[in-house]
């Protein structure tokens, strides 16, 4: 791709993604300069997160859905810290130089764009060995609702949202490359290429909860995240936890990007209030505890899961 097409291809495919959103979310100046222009009026709360071919997505996968779904796992640290979103940044490295392939890529983008209504303030679009999205999302929060991962109490109730296990599943029948899916086989296909992030739900969540994560490396590999924060420790109940499938899988392989969290037991009756007005499914899952690590419970007699949570550096 030569200097003058790369351009091109920017200004034709990029330019104008989500630009009528620009005074809802306070952007000034948007993409075309070297960098975006934007005011806030609260606290910013920034995240990034990158997606490779064939450790993230198969590279095979149409590039639209390549990009919307790493635009919402990229948004969903946003959400798990209780924020509202308010600008995307897009970063390409690709392969492949077919314009065509590029616009489809950008269909994606607009797509989230327009679902969640935010603009895109810029990026960029190389060309390499491989397929890589890198995601810059942010939004705007009050820093005393900020979310974070070490704010556990012992005596925590710990929840879970929707269902776990179901982007896995998913993630199997892409595989597979089935023609005709029953329509549950649907659902568990689109959790995995078009994750729901729950921005409402997390800012109403944000004035309950101690502690917050999305999971997107396993729900045991996530939770021990706030327990290592928090130091604390955790006890999780398998036949409480709302899993499709291998439990096995559902506890551990991710991608389902729910959130996880822990509050105190006398917020419970208003947890289950702003559920309802969401129409969030949530589950109460365990308890934080003294001490180190997670246990996994099940009818009373503790089980033993080798694998915690997808980690990069050992699968």
């Amino acid at each position: 791709m030569k200097d003058s097409d790369e351009f091109k291809v920017l200004k034709k495919v990029f330019k104008n993604l989500g630009n009528q959103y620009f005074d809802s979310s306070n952007l000034l100046i948007g993409p075309g300069d070297d960098a975006g222009l934007f005011k806030a009026k609260k606290e910013l709360i920034f995240s990034t997160d990158t997606s490779v071919g064939d450790v993230h997505f198969p590279k095979d996968l149409e590039a639209k859905l390549i990009a919307y779904r790493a635009c919402a796992i990229a948004a969903s640290d946003i959400a798990a810290c209780g924020g509202s979103l308010k600008w995307l940044s897009i970063s390409l490295t690709t392969a492949n130089k077919n314009t065509k392939w590029i616009e489809n890529f950008s269909k994606g983008i607009k797509e989230f764009s327009d679902f969640y209504k935010v603009p895109v303030i810029g990026g960029d679009l190389t060309v390499g060995k491989e397929i890589s999205v890198s995601v810059g999302v942010c939004g705007e929060i009050h820093k005393k609702d900020f979310m974070r991962r070490n704010g556990a109490r012992e005596g925590d109730l710990i929840f879970v949202t929707g269902n776990l296990g179901e982007a896995f599943l998913g993630l199997n029948i892409l595989k597979e490359k089935k023609k005709k899916l029953l329509p549950k086989e649907k659902n568990y296909l689109n959790r995995y290429l078009k994750p729901e992030i729950f921005f409402a739900f997390g800012q109403s969540l944000s004035k309950l909860a101690n502690s917050c994560i999305d999971i997107s490396d396993g729900l045991l590999g996530d939770l021990n995240h706030i327990c290592e924060e928090s130091k604390l420790a955790a006890e999780v109940y398998l036949d409480a936890v709302p899993f499709i499938g291998n439990y096995k899988n559902a506890l551990t392989w991710g991608d389902d990007y729910q959130l996880c969290f822990t509050l105190k037991a006398t917020k419970v009756e208003q947890l289950y209030k702003i559920a309802k007005t969401h129409k969030i499914k949530i589950s109460e899952i365990g308890k934080v505890k003294k001490g180190k690590g997670i246990s996994v419970l099940s009818k009373g007699k503790k089980i033993t899961i080798k694998k915690a949570g997808y980690n990069h550096f050992n699968g």
